[in-house]
């Protein structure tokens, strides 16, 4: 099982990465874009359904009980979301330009917000938020990043394992 999903994950890391670029191609910041989230839903979707379907078609006779489905889940998310996430971490690295683009892109969201914003905080909250876009290191937004990924595919290997479940009878 674990051979076999693993080309699925290695891809499904490498899908993410050519993504989260196309997307800043596109002038769209994919660290604040909300969009982003529901491609990384259906990313996770396509990549752990195929592996799950393969398994299920190629190397199980059919079959797939829910706890396979959840193996096979994980298997491609979290080594995708590793993989995902050292590219991410060497490119930030590297490209300080694009740390500095979130940075103002996060201040921008934060202005563009604030009549919002001061309506549930205050203004002190507000400088604080700031102060924190301003400080971000290139770690912190890493492990933000993977978090969001993780939980996207927390989200989704459930689903695909109860679509492709199949008990026998």
């Amino acid at each position: 099982m674990i051979k076999s999903t693993l080309k699925y994950s290695i891809l499904c890391g490498i899908f993410l990465v050519g993504l989260f670029f196309i997307s800043i191609n596109f002038g769209s910041n994919p660290l604040l874009d909300f969009r982003h989230f529901i491609f990384d839903l259906g990313v996770f979707f396509l990549f752990t359904f195929f592996a799950g379907k393969e398994f299920k078609d190629f190397r199980n006779d059919g079959y797939l009980h829910f706890w396979q489905g959840i193996s096979i889940g994980f298997i491609v998310l979290i080594p995708a979301t590793i993989i995902f996430s050292l590219i991410f971490y060497v490119i930030f690295e590297t490209n300080t330009e694009l740390i500095d683009g979130y940075k103002e892109g996060a201040r921008t969201f934060l202005l563009d917000r604030k009549e919002i914003f001061l309506k549930e905080f205050s203004q002190n909250q507000l400088d604080e938020q700031l102060a924190a876009v301003d400080n971000i290191t290139t770690t912190q937004l890493l492990f933000s990043t993977f978090w969001k990924k993780i939980g996207a595919g927390f989200l989704i290997t459930p689903v695909v394992s109860i679509i492709l479940r199949k008990k026998p009878k």
